[in-house]
């Protein structure tokens, strides 16, 4: 019961009931122990069978939305100078080779102004509105930036760009004064060339405060890049991309010159996935044979966990057949052979689809069957362990008020033969006693 108190020990013999207790509730604890030691065991495979099903989830996820004609559709686009230029091709491009020729690369405009201050402390004497004015070539954009007297060429050059994002503002010390610097933020932004004889320009401005001059001088001219490909006419872009002149390709210009581009498969796909099936191949190998072989493996000899190994080696006769892949009998893993991949791949790419389609359908149909039956092993081992854990409870319980008896029967026990020590000791005395009286102590 709650809050009894049992004392051993204190009959001054050597009888000690809660050290018999104590050995003997040891005693009937070991079923506790065992069904303990049970549940470790259960528990330690039940991970390994978690493990187990992840391995074969990963492999299985290579197939899932796996779509094979994609893996074949991808398109490269190589060229022969890529200091001249670079070439990127979607799959939409169609496989050919060309020549390009760079004629010129793209420029942003800039201009400057053509009067400055000898200092930058200097202020404007008068207050105005400047107005600047983007061409884009299909229209023009207008900004206007209200100034100050007492305003600075810095406050100018933050107020423009606080206001808009075409042109940026800057300061240009030529040596002498320090003026206002515009040019073309994004030189893609406009297709404008700028012609200074018949006075086309991208920026110009009017309302400069009058310590900045009249106008604008242009320290470079805006100008698209142009290409030539092969004897055809010249195409312009107003920065150094070219896209869709060829449908799926873009062409990025970076000096001027010639260089062949070439359009053809690109197969990267296919040995990316076929790479990754190997990796989840030969993990899933490792992880069974760690739980079947070997003196501490948990399932040594299990035949089910066992025939997953045998399972997905089957299913390799595509790849074996075609000499894409090495098997090692020993270890029972697989190693890509990526010099008949390409040789494939380059004769005879239909085949290589037509054999990961085969992959695909075979390896997908028998993982999930494997997925779904060590899920129900898990299931089942998670009631295993639920179960012992109830007869755990169930025994510890028990055992509990078991010991509550045995130490209140071993406290009377004790108490009792504390009474009886204590009449052994009074007789004793009493005999000593009567001994005396009657002279049994004379000599």
């Amino acid at each position: 019961m709650a809050g009894e108190l049992f004392l051993s020990g204190l009959t001054g013999t050597n009888f000690d009931g809660g050290a018999i207790v104590d050995q003997i509730m040891q005693l009937r604890s070991l079923p506790l122990q065992r069904l303990q030691q049970e549940k470790a065991l259960v528990q330690a495979k039940l991970s390994s069978l978690g493990n187990l099903s992840k391995g074969i989830g990963d492999f299985l996820s290579i197939f899932e939305g796996l779509d094979v004609d994609a893996l074949f559709k991808a398109k490269q686009a190589t060229s022969s100078n890529t200091d001249v230029l670079t070439a990127a091709a979607t799959d939409d491009a169609p496989n050919l080779s060309f020549s390009v020729t760079v004629n010129k690369l793209s420029q942003a405009e800039i201009r400057v102004s053509n009067g400055g201050v000898s200092d930058l402390s200097n202020t404007f004497a008068s207050s105005g509105t400047l107005t600047i004015t983007y061409d884009t070539g299909n229209g023009t954009e207008t900004f206007n930036i209200d100034y100050n007297a007492g305003d600075t060429l810095e406050d100018l050059v933050d107020a423009i760009n606080s206001t808009q994002e075409r042109v940026k503002a800057s300061v240009y010390y030529d040596g002498t004064s320090y003026k206002l610097m515009l040019s073309e933020n994004d030189v893609g932004a406009s297709t404008v060339e700028t012609d200074t004889g018949t006075g086309v320009y991208v920026i110009s401005v009017s309302g400069l405060p009058s310590e900045l001059g009249s106008g604008l001088d242009t320290l470079q001219k805006a100008q698209n890049a142009e290409i030539v490909i092969g004897t055809g006419s010249p195409v312009t872009s107003p920065d150094n991309k070219f896209e869709d002149v060829i449908s799926g390709l873009t062409i990025e210009v970076k000096d001027t010159g010639s260089a062949n581009v070439t359009v053809s498969e690109n197969y990267s796909k296919v040995t990316s996935f076929l790479n990754d099936f190997v990796k989840k191949y030969n993990g899933l190998v490792r992880l069974v044979d760690s739980l079947t072989t070997g003196e501490q493996a948990l399932f040594r000899g299990d035949y089910t966990i066992g025939s997953v190994k045998t399972g997905i080696a089957e299913r390799l006769s595509p790849l074996i057949d075609k000499g894409l892949i090495e098997y090692d009998g020993d270890t029972g893993e697989i190693s890509l052979n990526t010099d008949k991949l390409n040789e494939l791949l380059n004769t005879d790419p239909e085949g290589v689809k037509s054999i990961i389609e085969e992959l695909k359908g075979s390896y997908s149909a028998y993982l999930e069957g494997q997925k779904d039956l060590f899920s129900s092993f898990e299931k089942t081992y998670s009631e295993q362990v639920e179960d012992i854990d109830n007869r755990i409870q169930s025994l510890a319980q028990r055992l509990v008020q078991e010991e509550k008896l045995l130490r209140r029967e071993y406290a009377q026990l004790e108490a009792f033969i504390a009474q009886a020590e204590e009449l052994r000791q009074r007789f004793q005395q009493f005999m000593v006693s009567l001994s005396k009286i009657t002279g049994g102590d004379k000599k």
